[in-house]
């Protein structure tokens, strides 16, 4: 297990920053994304991190919206009917979230990455990395140039 510059294996830091996500500690992640860059600046480390970060604050914002479409929680009939739409979709957001922090979790203890969905790509694409994608009818890539093309 790879260790950072304070004894503490990389994978720590990325379980922590889930089980802060799983916690709805948004902040404290974003606060832990700052030392992990500041102070490790592994690449890995980061990338987790950042799933965490992202999937902590998609559950957040939704947490925000449904909480503002709660408007009518004082209309006796109306509101108890929405009330109890928006808990089971808060419960069942919860519950994505739980799920996605388990698989997280038994994949970053063991130092692989979390392909948090959506997060992923996102944490790939913050860190600046791209990924190619090569497609069945493209050309052979080469350093030559095709024997059609004629120079002038």
């Amino acid at each position: 297990m790879r260790k950072g510059v304070f004894g503490l294996t990389y994978a720590f830091y990325a379980a922590l920053a889930f089980i802060l996500a799983l916690l709805g500690r948004t902040i404290l992640c974003v606060l832990l994304l700052g030392f992990i860059i500041a102070s490790e600046k592994d690449e890995w480390a980061v990338r987790q991190v950042i799933q965490a970060v992202f999937l902590s604050a998609i559950a957040s914002i939704v947490s925000v919206v449904l909480n503002l479409l709660n408007i009518f929680a004082w209309v006796p009939l109306l509101g108890t009917a929405i009330s109890a739409i928006i808990s089971f979709v808060t419960g069942v957001i919860s519950l994505i979230v739980l799920i996605l922090v388990i698989v997280a979790l038994t994949r970053v203890i063991k130092e692989q990455e979390a392909n948090v969905p959506l997060a992923a790509k996102f944490a790939k694409w913050a860190y600046g990395l791209v990924e190619l994608r090569v497609y069945a009818d493209a050309p052979p890539v080469s350093g030559q140039e095709p024997d059609n093309i004629q120079n002038k």
